[in-house]
């Protein structure tokens, strides 16, 4: 039965006058329903159970492509190397993630391609930058270029309209932590980019909808929701080991937080991880308003004391993954991933307040404590760490020469 329709339905083509390339798309990848067997219609409407076996598989043989390639991405963030170095590594690796599902995927009976590979695309710039981004879907592009067939022209659409996608999702979870709902989400607005079949003649279209829609859509959302969930677990964890793992000999006496040389040696790491992950970074310093008084006051005894309870204070008030290391003298820098300039701005005024809140008191008196901030953010790939800190020493001096007890940023 099936002989006989497409037979009928190439000799209709030909009789019409339909351009080779579409009857032949139509005559080798799609089901044909005739316009005068209302039940045929209706059942090319649905997917065959063996097709819905097929697709599972092929979604399954790219995902597991993709996990790959992310766990290739974890072993890349460890590597010794420079910044542009890692950024390339794991675009070579994201780009393994688009194209990698297409080239080993068996196409259906329908000829409809599962492609879970713009999912990578799609998290590229939010967990790689812009040059995973570029690449990643120059990659797609070219890839599906390769491929070549009759949906070409649909296929490089889609990858265009899930770099958009990518692009604009990275801006709204700049600065935060992708969560899993947010990560759905995105998957869900990857399916948009099914419009893309349109380019194809409207017969054809409007079928692809109707056999793989709803398929599709949840794959997106699934494919993801697993991709990027990992790809954030690795982003939180990398850049922060290092900071735990501090041996003896790494603190400073006076204050118990890290010294100057570890900070010097793991300061510019944590940076370059956060570029690397295409996240935000800011730098804090913190100075002592009135130190030496305190210290002519009541001895260095006492000087020790203050900066002991201001280190205490001020590691109570961020997140473990921050850095906190003594700069020198009275000095305490921070050097805070994924922070923003403005989540850095409210994060240094509750540390003003808590010094400020918090008691301290020497031989029976209560001393009252303040500090001065120089906070900065630097541009993301724009500035290199110890320019960064240098912007974060200008915001602090000028804090400390109106009055102190101010939080200044760097312009």
């Amino acid at each position: 039965m099936r002989s006989m329709l497409v037979s009928e339905a190439v000799s209709e083509e030909a009789a019409i006058g339909f351009p080779p390339e579409v009857s032949e798309f139509r005559r080798l990848d799609w089901p044909v329903i005739s316009g005068n067997d209302e039940t045929v219609g209706q059942a090319s409407a649905e997917i065959d159970p063996m097709e819905m076996v097929s697709l599972a598989s092929e979604f399954l043989q790219g995902l597991g492509i993709a996990v790959i390639a992310v766990l290739l991405c974890e072993r890349a963030a460890r590597l010794t190397m420079t910044s542009l170095q890692r950024n390339l590594l794991v675009s070579v690796m994201f780009s393994i993630g688009t194209i990698g599902p297409d080239l080993l995927a068996a196409p259906s009976s329908s000829g409809f391609s599962f492609d879970i590979g713009n999912v990578f695309v799609v998290l590229a710039m939010t967990y790689g930058g812009w040059i995973t981004l570029t690449v990643t879907t120059a990659v797609a592009v070219l890839g599906r270029l390769w491929l070549g067939g009759a949906a070409v022209a649909s296929s490089v659409l889609a990858v265009l309209i899930c770099s958009a996608i990518g692009l604009a999702f990275a801006q709204m979870v700049k600065g935060r932590r992708v969560s899993i709902p947010a990560l759905a989400g995105v998957g869900l607005l990857a399916s948009v980019s099914l419009i893309s079949v349109f380019l194809l003649p409207r017969e054809i279209a409007m079928e692809t909808l109707g056999e793989v829609a709803s398929i599709a859509i949840v794959a997106n959302v699934v494919a993801a929701v697993v991709i990027g969930r990992i790809l954030e677990l690795q982003r939180s964890h990398f850049g922060t080991p290092r900071l735990k793992e501090a041996p003896l000999g790494t603190t400073d006496t006076a204050t118990g937080l890290l010294n100057r040389r570890v900070f010097d040696k793991l300061g510019p790491e944590l940076a370059a991880a956060m570029n690397w992950a295409g996240q935000p970074y800011s730098m804090a310093l913190i100075d002592i308003d009135e130190f030496d008084q305190v210290v002519e006051a009541h001895g260095h005894a006492a000087g020790e004391q203050t900066l002991r309870h201001v280190a205490s204070v001020v590691q109570s008030a961020v997140r473990q993954t921050d850095m906190v290391a003594s700069f020198g003298g009275q000095a305490i820098a921070l050097v805070l991933p994924a922070y923003d300039a403005e989540r850095a701005f409210g994060l240094a005024e509750r540390i003003q307040s808590a010094v400020a809140d918090t008691p301290f008191h020497l031989d029976g008196i209560e001393i009252p404590l303040t500090v001065s901030v120089g906070l900065h953010t630097p541009l993301p790939r724009k500035e290199s760490f110890w320019i960064a800190l240098g912007q974060a020493d200008t915001a602090l001096n000028r804090a400390k020469s109106t009055g102190g007890n101010r939080l200044e940023v760097a312009v």
